[in-house]
């Protein structure tokens, strides 16, 4: 089932400027060499190891930007089953094509809603990578995202993900104006997204997690 946004939405701007031409052009050079370095001070390689510690072998990934994670990280099997999840078709299209050798399900869907179409309890590991700062309103209101893939993800199976923090870690003169100015342009919605409040968040849903700080950014892996 088809869950799409409108201009009008809270949650449309974080994913609008995901066109065909700058997934294919900008995405990987901005942000996952630029701004994950250098901006955020976590370099991709990190989040990359962080995907190779927790995901599954049936894996479900919720904002896979261009796939690049999912392109180089370590799978515990050769053929993996990977399920592509977004509001935005164009993101879908460019991860799948990237990822197109283990020919990955796309499913369409808004993650601040709950993600229809799918069994629950149908996946090993699913992964929220650099998702959480993208969607509108408090760390409080949209960690139900949290609920949502977790929903489909197996007992004994793992929820992991990384998000960009404006509170309770160390920025620099650049990373709070860079922060500030993907803000104010709709991009980012995480002025007062804060490590307490993620910490919070993940207690409220797991048993057992952890929770790491790496530059301003925080990844979490938490368990089923």
């Amino acid at each position: 089932m088809s869950q799409i946004l409108l201009p009008g939405d809270p949650a449309y701007a974080g994913q609008a400027q995901y066109t065909p031409r700058f997934l294919a052009h900008v995405y990987d050079p901005l942000v996952v060499r630029f701004a994950n370095r250098i901006g955020w001070r976590c370099p991709s390689s990190v989040i990359r190891r962080h995907y190779d510690e927790h995901v599954g072998a049936v894996h479900l990934d919720a904002g896979p930007g261009t796939g690049w994670f999912l392109d180089r990280c370590r799978f515990p099997t050769e053929t993996p089953q990977i399920t592509l999840v977004d509001v935005n078709e164009d993101v879908l299209a460019a991860s799948a094509k990237t990822l197109r050798r283990y020919q990955p399900r796309r499913h369409q869907a808004n993650v601040l809603e709950p993600i229809l179409g799918l069994e629950p309890e149908s996946h090993d590991s699913a992964a929220l990578a650099h998702v959480l700062h993208c969607l509108p309103g408090s760390l409080t209101e949209k960690a139900c995202v949290l609920d949502h893939v977790k929903a489909l993800v197996r007992p004994g199976g793992t929820v992991f993900g990384s998000t960009v923090l404006a509170e309770g870690v160390a920025h620099n003169r650049f990373s709070r104006s860079y922060n500030d100015y993907l803000n104010e342009i709709g991009v980012f919605s995480n002025r007062s997204d804060s490590l307490a409040a993620l910490d919070e968040a993940l207690a409220l849903r797991f048993e057992r997690y952890d929770l790491v700080v790496v530059g301003t950014v925080a990844l979490f892996a938490a368990g089923v």
